[in-house]
C-alpha cells in the first residue's frame, strides 16, 4: 500500500484541484501520525507494579507507626492514565479510641531509602517489616482499663441503690408492725396498752431513722449518678478529640510518606495522581478520598513545597 504522506501521482492530480489535494494529503498523514492513548506496555506496566508494591509497603509501616497500628489491610492499585490508588482501614471507630492513652514503647526512624540503589524488593519488604513488628498495639489493654472504671462506676450505683431498696422493705416491715399493734390496741381491750404505746414509740424512731438513712443514700445515689454521667459525657468527648488527632496522623502521614518516597513511583506518569482511599476514619461508614497530583508530589520530593503544602493542595472529599 502507498504512504499517504507521499506526493500523489500526476494523473490523480489532473483530475482533483489543487487545494483538494493538499486538504487530502493533510487528512492522511494527520491520521498516519496522530496516535491516539495507547496502554501502557507490559514492561512499564511491571515496572510501576514494582514501584508501587515498595511504596504499599513503606505507606504501611509509615502509617502504622504513626497512628500507634490503627491501620490496617493496606492495598494498592493502578488505573491506567488515571493513576494509584492505595486504601486502607482504620481502626479508630470502636475500642481503639477509647481512653487510648498508654504511653507507647519508641519506633524506629523510618528508614532513609535511595530507590536508585534497591535492586529488591524483598530487601526493603524485610527492612519495612522491621519497623512494622516493633509497633506495640496497646489501645486494647486502655480499652479494657476504661471499661473496668465504667464498671465499677456502675456497680456503685448498683450498690447504693440496693441499700436503698433494702431500707425501703425494712421500713415498710415495721410500718405494717405498727399498724398491727394499733389494730391490736383497738380490737384487744385486755392488751397492755403501754407495752404497746412503747413498742409503737420505737418502732416510730426505727422508721425516723431509716428514713433519714434513706434519704441519705438516695441523694449518694444521685450524686453517683451524676458522676457516671459526667464519666461517659467526657469519654465522648475524649474519644472525638482522639477521633480527630487520628484523623491528622493519617493526612500527615500520608503527606509526609510521599514526600520523603515519592520519588519512588518515577515510572508513574506525570499527569496521573496519587490516591487515598480512608476506610472508617469516622461513625459514618463513608470513605475519606485524597488524591494528589504527581507533579505536586514532585515539588514536595525536590522540597519546594512542604508536605503541609502537599496536604492543601490534594483534591479531599467524603464518598
Amino acid at each position: 500500500m502507498a504512504d499517504p504522506c507521499q506526493p500523489l501521482p500526476t494523473t490523480w492530480s489532473i483530475k482533483m484541484p489543487k487545494n483538494m489535494i493538499a486538504s487530502a494529503v493533510l487528512l492522511l498523514c494527520g491520521v498516519a501520525t496522530v496516535n491516539p492513548v495507547f496502554a501502557q506496555s507490559s514492561d512499564e506496566l511491571d515496572k510501576i507494579q514494582r514501584e508501587v508494591g515498595i511504596m504499599e509497603k513503606i505507606l504501611t509501616a509509615a502509617l502504622k507507626q504513626d497512628t500507634d497500628n490503627k491501620v490496617s489491610n493496606v492495598s494498592a492499585s493502578y488505573l491506567q492514565h488515571q493513576g494509584v490508588v492505595f486504601s486502607f482501614d482504620v481502626r479508630g471507630s470502636r475500642w481503639s479510641t477509647i481512653f487510648a492513652s498508654v504511653p507507647d514503647a519508641p519506633l524506629p526512624p523510618m528508614p532513609d531509602i535511595d530507590f536508585d540503589e534497591i535492586s529488591d524488593i524483598e530487601i526493603l519488604g524485610d527492612h519495612v517489616q522491621v519497623i512494622s513488628d516493633a509497633v506495640v498495639v496497646k489501645t486494647q489493654e486502655a480499652y479494657q482499663h476504661a471499661m473496668e472504671m465504667m464498671r465499677e462506676s456502675a456497680e456503685q450505683v448498683r450498690e447504693v441503690a440496693e441499700q436503698e431498696r433494702d431500707i425501703s422493705r425494712e421500713i415498710r416491715d415495721l410500718e405494717r408492725e405498727k399498724r398491727d399493734i394499733e389494730f391490736e390496741r383497738r380490737h384487744d381491750k385486755e392488751a397492755e396498752n403501754q407495752a404497746l404505746e412503747q413498742r409503737k414509740k420505737e418502732l416510730q424512731a426505727s422508721i425516723k431513722e431509716l428514713e433519714k438513712e434513706q434519704q441519705t443514700l438516695s441523694l449518694k445515689q444521685q450524686r453517683l449518678r451524676k458522676q457516671l454521667a459526667e464519666k461517659k459525657q467526657a469519654r465522648a468527648k475524649e474519644q472525638q478529640q482522639q477521633m480527630m488527632a487520628l484523623t491528622n496522623s493519617v493526612n500527615n502521614s500520608i503527606a509526609l510518606s510521599l514526600c520523603d518516597y515519592g520519588s519512588g513511583l518515577r515510572s508513574l506518569p506525570d499527569n496521573e495522581h496519587v490516591s487515598v482511599v480512608i476506610r472508617g476514619l469516622d461513625q459514618s461508614k463513608k470513605d475519606h478520598i485524597k488524591v494528589f497530583k504527581k507533579a505536586d508530589i514532585k515539588q514536595c520530593v525536590v522540597g519546594n513545597i512542604k508536605s503541609s503544602q502537599l496536604l492543601e493542595r490534594a483534591s479531599s472529599y467524603v464518598f
